[in-house]
């Protein structure tokens, strides 16, 4: 269908994803395509700019568009690059699986109100509350990485009074939020330190070596429900496997 219906409740902009979704999966939008101008697709859909440009970055997050200046926004791929998040949901659940003796330290908790880069990242409102969770993170008793947590608050009202040290996260927002933490996608990159407070935390000089992480999770229905970052010290592995959506 290649509609969108203002009177049912499903939000326009999933419904309008769901319509430039299908049109880059059955292949009438190929990889190198550049879709239709934000202007085009206001007007055949009759929505807003705002509703249009979400759905659009939406589908960017999931890899099947990229964004470029000289030539506006081009499929890159008819599958997308989804990743289902699995076992890496949780750290403190994989160290403890693999009989990793580790620890956590809050760093800074607190509820704020979205800025500019926070509200793209999860898709608010500017000045939208924002639960904000920075912790250093230990195995076997020496510094692995810091990481930085914002989560909107909607979504879980009162967190920054029952998460504790040394609890996970993610199980808290599961089991108490009734979190959906469906998929997400995850980014790496080497960097310097970026600071004297990274490198006292995590206990490296100026030429070490670090990996920046960031990745934002989604629900089932693509709402971005946690806007994660980590600066990790040491060598790692990770374990590639296949997995079944559930």
């Amino acid at each position: 269908m290649d509609t969108i219906d203002k009177s049912i409740p499903t939000p326009l902009y999933y419904q309008l994803l769901q319509i430039l979704e299908e049109k880059i999966k059955n292949g009438t939008w190929k990889p190198g395509d550049t879709i239709p101008t934000e202007l085009e697709i206001m007007q055949q859909y009759g929505i807003s700019r705002a509703t249009v440009r979400q759905a659009i970055l939406t589908l960017v997050n999931m890899g099947y568009l990229r964004r470029e200046k000289s030539k506006g926004t081009l499929v890159i791929s008819p599958i997308g690059n989804r990743r289902f998040v699995g076992s890496l949901i949780s750290f403190t659940k994989e160290m403890e699986q693999k009989g990793i003796v580790h620890t956590s330290k809050i760093l800074e908790q607190c509820v704020f109100q979205a800025d500019a880069i926070i509200a793209e990242k999860l898709q608010l409102n500017i000045g939208a509350k924002v639960y904000f969770l920075k912790r250093v993170r230990y195995v076997s008793d020496q510094p692995f990485l810091i990481d930085w947590h914002y989560i909107p608050y909607l979504f879980c009202p009162g967190i920054e009074n029952r998460y504790k040290e040394n609890t996970s996260l993610y199980h808290l927002l599961q089991s108490e939020y009734n979190f959906d933490l469906h998929h997400g996608q995850i980014q790496f990159e080497a960097i310097p330190p970026l600071s004297e407070e990274v490198m006292n935390l995590l206990e490296v000089t100026a030429k070490t070596s670090l990996i920046m992480a960031e990745r934002t999770v989604y629900s089932r229905n693509e709402v971005p429900l946690d806007y994660f970052k980590a600066i990790i010290h040491g060598k790692f592995s990770i374990d590639i496997v296949a997995s079944e959506a559930h």
